[in-house]
């Protein structure tokens, strides 16, 4: 009864993760409850039979429960949109005062999240965040101090595309409402952080110890100071678990207590000393108490807590001697770890801590059942090699991407972790707690913890750096297809009880959109790509792809590229075959530096080369002509007015791609009668983002588009597009579609006409995609 329970609940709260629509309230979910429980009962007492009876009584429970969950992931959806729409779609200069949670420094911004806060002085809920962005700061912050900052805030509001890293979802499982930058240097500490928990951290940095950063990491779950690089190469190698505070690091803890409690009632058994009966109990509460300490100096992240429950959950059933299948304990720490935390079913940690729990659960099930034993080093090494293949299909679903070296590297190195490296760290924490912190052997411990890590990770970069492309690989088909091998494992898998229920919520953990790549060869599709204030747009067609623009990139690395086209690209099977730049404005060419990377023969067109009038080329049976610049022309041109301006026609359809030219520009193309008459097009990249600099009456009117796409950034400071352009091409007839609205768009142009898809209004959005009213 408690299994069906805990599966529906948790079924029912995780399935929010890939709603479509959320409703407005859990209201309607309650009322067919008690419709169907009153049939159920109607049912039970015009059969009146005994073996009616049970099967009813479960399906009761599993309604019950499966109703609560609906409520509880429709109230926690309601109550973020709330939050999120307070004040409007519109940005706010306040003044905020909130206590950082989360701290972390990029080439030429801070990163900070809030909670706790009071906006102009009206104080929040404390579970809801803010992101600020602080450029070039002037001053340093830590975790758990408050601050006051002037800042421009907006609802929170990602880029919305069908493949690559979702921000939007991310933004939902930290609780995240609000985004914005801090207003010049307008911030300031008004209240230091002095919990233990600080005070402890600045004893460990003022040491000054070699491989601080990864002290931090294990001993109180910061990892702020981790850069990029280092996050590729704990992700190639599939050792980035190790330094997320977790059940394993809590389970050493754990353990040591009760190696020591067990050595204890050994001596006392040798001296024939009577040990109390309240001992046990100590014991548990001893564990209890330390782990919890621990989990404190973790700051209570959500793999924390989650693992403490499931300590806490275990110790209640030994100490009251209460019995639970393996798959109910699992499932009945998933329910509770939900209700502690209803949003982390949006992020990826529940499932891969719940999923290794599992799986090592289940593997110890099959150990006692087929006999073996005794050889605990088999054990291990199976234990180990079984976690790293049947946590492969969801790690890629969720992550996308597979570490190939996993497997033998974790092999080697988690040993090492648990039994020699943790333990020397929690036993350098004590000391640290106790002893002076230039205490001579304090340092020595908490030296060779550092050194013993330094020399790890550069063991782990000497690996990774050998095996190169090949240490890790990104999977970007479709989850359905990751849940499909998941489903598959199961099936393979001796029978159990419960199978199909654990089944049930391992499938709905996964989530994702099809999407459809079978197109006839007389077909194209026009892609343009949501990128913020920016611009890259696709043309595809019998499987090849050319891109025009890339995006931006940024100080902290990222780029449009990698994290959206090139997913893109695989999910959807395209072969890039050329790349054109109109300009070399970082929003347009931003993404170069990878393309380069990682598409070393590929051949790239720009201003500086071959992108210019009378540049032709042809493409799968299309036609593309460059128009602009002028190859010739002697006058200096601004980097906007000299964008390459590239048209792509199948002879009937076309789509003309300006760049960022002006007006000065268009009125040179008007004025040239062959290329005039070619401006004709059905489907036109906004000028200049839709600036007021650009999009002349005259030359919108020749061009007569029967689209016009606005690839801009919501709420961007320049307004763009600006309202007498918007109203220029609606004059024309044209229908405008902004990317800030509609996010990833889709041009389907086949012998029947142009057809659009909108991702934001596609069923292969989810909620939180789209609740946004027009700008």
């Amino acid at each position: 009864m408690l299994t069906t329970a805990a599966t529906a609940f948790s079924g029912a709260v995780i399935s929010g993760r890939w709603w479509s629509e959320l409703p407005h309230s859990g209201l309607p979910f309650v009322l067919a409850f008690i419709s169907l429980s009153a049939t159920a009962l109607l049912i039970a007492e015009y059969c009146n039979a005994k073996r009616w009876q049970k099967p009813l009584c479960f399906a009761w429970v599993a309604m019950a429960a499966a109703t609560a969950g609906l409520f509880v992931a429709t109230s926690v959806g309601q109550s973020y949109l709330k939050w999120q729409q307070l004040g409007g779609e519109i940005q706010q200069d306040v003044i905020i005062e909130g206590r950082v949670v989360g701290y972390q420094r990029f080439a030429d911004y801070d990163r900070l999240i809030l909670t706790g806060n009071s906006v102009d002085k009206y104080v929040w809920d404390k579970q809801w965040a803010v992101q600020l962005h602080y450029y070039r700061p002037q001053a340093a912050f830590t975790n758990g101090q408050r601050i006051r900052t002037a800042a421009r805030i907006k609802p929170a509001r990602a880029i919305a595309n069908p493949a690559g890293f979702d921000m939007q979802r991310w933004y939902v499982s930290q609780r995240i409402v609000k985004t914005g930058y801090v207003r010049g240097h307008r911030i300031a500490l008004i209240e230091p952080d002095t919990s233990t928990r600080n005070r402890l951290k600045s004893r460990l940095t003022s040491l000054q110890l070699p491989g601080e950063k990864w002290l931090l990491a294990l001993l109180f779950g910061e990892r702020q100071e981790f850069t990029k690089s280092d996050w590729q190469l704990l992700q190639q190698t599939g050792t980035a678990h190790l330094f997320a505070i977790s059940g394993l690091h809590l389970m050493i803890v754990a353990g040591a207590i009760l190696i020591f409690f067990r050595g204890w009632i050994a001596a006392s058994a040798w001296l024939s000393f009577t040990l109390p009966k309240s001992l046990y109990l100590t014991a548990f509460i001893f564990v209890l108490a330390t782990c919890g300490f621990y989990a404190y100096l973790a700051d209570w992240q959500t793999a924390v807590l989650r693992a403490y429950c499931a300590l806490l959950i275990i110790a209640v059933l030994h100490l009251f001697n209460l019995r639970l299948s393996r798959l109910t304990l699992v499932l009945l720490t998933l329910s509770v770890s939900i209700l502690l935390d209803p949003m982390a079913v949006y992020g990826a940690a529940l499932y891969l801590s719940v999923g290794a729990v599992a799986i090592i659960i289940w593997l110890h099930w099959w150990w006692e059942t087929s006999s073996r034993g005794g050889n605990w080093i088999r054990g291990v090494v199976l234990l180990q090699l079984t976690l790293s293949v049947l946590m492969a299909p969801l790690v890629g679903a969720l992550l996308g991407q597979v570490s190939l070296i996993s497997p033998l590297i974790n092999l080697l190195i988690v040993p090492v972790m648990s039994l020699l490296v943790i333990p020397l760290c929690l036993l350098g924490l004590l000391m640290l707690i106790v002893l002076p912190v230039d205490h001579l052997i304090t340092s020595w411990v908490l030296y060779g913890c550092g050194k013993v890590l330094e020399w790890l990770m550069q063991l782990l970069d000497q690996v990774a750096s050998f095996v190169g492309d090949y240490a890790a690989f990104p999977v970007f088909t479709s989850t359905w297809l990751m849940a499909s091998l998941i489903a598959l494992l199961l099936i393979l898998l001796p029978p159990f009880k419960g199978r199909l229920l654990l089944l049930i919520v391992m499938l709905l953990a996964c989530s994702g959109g099809y999407l459809p790549v079978t197109r006839k060869t007389e077909d194209w599709q026009v892609h343009v790509f949501d990128v913020g204030q920016g611009n890259a747009t696709l043309i595809s067609r019998n499987s090849k792809a050319i891109l025009f623009d890339t995006g931006a990139s940024f100080a902290s690395g990222f780029n449009f590229v990698e994290t959206v086209i090139h997913p893109f690209l695989h999910i959807r099977g395209l072969q890039l075959e050329r790349v054109f730049i109109s300009h070399f404005d970082n929003d347009h060419a931003g993404g170069l530096d990878f393309i380069r990377k990682t598409y070393p023969e590929l051949a790239i067109v720009t201003p500086e080369d071959n992108c210019h009038a009378g540049g032709k080329w042809q493409w799968q049976g299309l036609n593309m002509q460059a128009f602009w610049p002028l190859p010739d022309a002697s006058e200096d041109w601004s980097d906007n007015d000299g964008s390459c301006v590239i048209r792509v026609t199948d002879g009937r359809y076309s789509v003309l791609l300006p760049g960022d030219i002006e007006q000065k520009a268009e009125q040179i193309l008007l004025s040239l009668p062959k290329v005039s008459q070619a401006l004709t097009s059905n489907i036109i990249l906004a000028p200049h983002h839709g600036s007021k600099t650009s999009s002349s009456t005259a030359f919108i009117e020749q061009v007569k588009p029967q689209f016009v796409v606005f690839s801009q950034g919501w709420l961007n400071r320049w307004g763009f597009p600006h309202g007498h352009v918007a109203e220029r091409y609606r004059n024309a007839g044209s229908q405008a579609m902004l990317v800030s609205e509609s996010g990833y768009l889709r041009f389907d142009i086949t012998s029947d006409g142009i057809r659009t898809y909108a991702y934001r209004a596609s069923q292969q959005s989810r909620w939180y995609h789209k609740t946004f009213v027009k700008q």
